[in-house]
């Protein structure tokens, strides 16, 4: 069973990027993911970083789409697996492919890329769906970490 997890995408970390370009192709290519994981019954986990706060700017960003079905992960630490449920959802689901996208390169989803193959997870990153601080630091996750495209996933998924 294959899975997506959208990391930290909330008001508090990105929504002030909210007019640049890369933050619309962004959010766009992340719905449209996670609509072909909805569609192929495979599960859609929305992480929340709640390190820095819990009001009401630490809600997701308006522009991501998440529905009744898909499972919050709440978290303080970098790593979505580190004292979460996380490995645990997965599991009872029987995942054991994850797809991660979300913000932020440099830390969040490479913490968590680092954390999945840790717990034993086939892990890709879905290209052209991850923020970054820096153009540098997303350059180099890119350059060194397995990326999929939207366009590649309705095949993988039909498997």
């Amino acid at each position: 069973m294959k899975a997506i997890i959208i990391i930290d995408l909330q008001e508090a970390y990105v929504g002030h990027r909210r007019g640049e370009a890369r933050y619309q192709e962004v959010l766009a290519n992340i719905n449209t993911a996670a609509a072909l994981f909805r569609q192929a019954h495979c599960p859609v986990f929305v992480v929340r970083d709640l390190s820095e706060g819990n009001d009401d700017c630490f809600a997701n960003v308006r522009e991501l789409v998440v529905e009744p079905s898909d499972i919050e992960i709440l978290k303080v630490y970098n790593n979505s697996f580190w004292n979460t449920d996380l490995d645990a959802l997965l599991r009872t689901k029987g995942v054991d492919w994850v797809l991660l996208c979300g913000n932020a390169a440099e830390f969040c989803v490479t913490a968590t890329y680092f954390g999945a193959l840790e717990h034993g997870y086939t892990t890709h990153l879905l290209k052209d769906g991850v923020l970054a601080e820096t153009e540098e630091g997303l350059i180099s996750m890119e350059r060194v970490r397995p990326l999929l495209t939207k366009e590649e996933l309705p095949a993988l998924l039909a498997e």
